[in-house]
């Protein structure tokens, strides 16, 4: 893969970019140039970088099929959008364009009439009581969406994406990342890297063809095998997938979210004293004092679909 830095003019200081290409691009003119035209137009989150995980892991993969330029931005929304109208003018191209979180909602602001298609990663579609699906509704039909969200993204609930998205003039994909969080991380950490990659790599090969019927797929991290798996795509809804019978049991919840649950919530905490009278723990106590691991399971997923490169 090929790597360069550039910057785009702008006040008041430069946009750093990074370019990234495959070792053999297709187009002949791209192979003639020191810097081929990228296909994809993608900048970070609020809180990231060039340089984080979720982005460098996702421009890695993308860049085995395609070429792709990334900019960093600050952490103020209407900045980044004015900074991501800059670069497209800079680049003469904004055919197709997308985020991570942040970045994300940025792209679909910045969308011209020339957008064919956008790229939404972890797209923070709800945080609190707000739900920020009014820019995905106005988009036209015309436009092309490819929405990629781990199935524990606090800040996407696949059930709230669905409904969204039945409403979305446009026609949209959904690539469902299995276990991973907002940041595209998966347990064990060790598959977040793979995973990430695996994602721009799909994302790469639905922006050269995708089919219009089959609009859901999912991205596991197989921990035996050590690799992640892409299911290839299905009409079948990404966030069904089968699972292996489970003794009924009360679930665990992490401690801190125990505690910050009990903190917020005033009455709750009433409750927590009246049960202390009693012998009984409560909820935050049981998970405090004996954490015990969620378990997953990858039994039931479509045979392996391997990508063309």
């Amino acid at each position: 893969m090929h790597r360069q830095t550039l910057e785009v003019p702008y006040s008041p200081k430069p946009i750093q970019c990074t370019l990234s290409w495959p070792e053999e691009t297709k187009n002949r003119e791209d192979r003639e140039s020191p810097s081929p035209t990228p296909v994809l137009i993608f900048t970070h989150g609020a809180g990231g970088t060039l340089s984080s995980d979720a982005i460098a892991n996702f421009s890695a993969g993308f860049a085995v099929h395609a070429p792709i330029l990334c900019f960093q931005g600050n952490m103020n929304l209407k900045s980044r959008v004015k900074m991501y109208s800059c670069v497209i003018e800079n680049q003469s191209f904004s055919m197709c364009l997308g985020g991570r979180s942040m970045g994300a909602r940025a792209a679909v602001m910045a969308a011209t009439d020339a957008t064919e298609r956008l790229v939404l990663v972890s797209y923070p579609l709800h945080t609190g009581k707000e739900t920020r699906d009014e820019i995905l509704l106005d988009l036209a039909q015309s436009v092309k969406v490819i929405f990629v969200i781990g199935s524990r993204d606090s800040m996407c609930g696949l059930g709230q994406l669905e409904d969204v998205r039945s409403k979305m003039k446009c026609k949209t994909w959904l690539v469902v990342v299995e276990e991973a969080d907002h940041g595209m991380s998966v347990k064990p950490k060790s598959g977040t890297e793979a995973v990430g990659k695996m994602t721009g790599e799909v994302v790469a090969n639905w922006i050269d063809e995708c089919e219009e019927k089959k609009t859901e797929g999912r991205i596991t991290w197989k921990g035996e095998e050590e690799r992640a798996e892409w299911s290839g795509w299905s009409e079948v809804s990404a966030d069904v997938v089968a699972q292996p019978p489970q003794k009924k049991e009360t679930p665990v919840q992490d401690p801190e979210d125990a505690i910050a649950a009990t903190q917020d919530q005033p009455s709750k905490r009433s409750k927590s004293k009246r049960s202390k009278s009693t012998g009984k723990k409560t909820p935050a106590e049981e998970a405090v004092s004996g954490r015990r691991g969620l378990s997953w399971s990858c039994k039931g997923m479509s045979p392996r679909k391997r990508i063309k490169r």
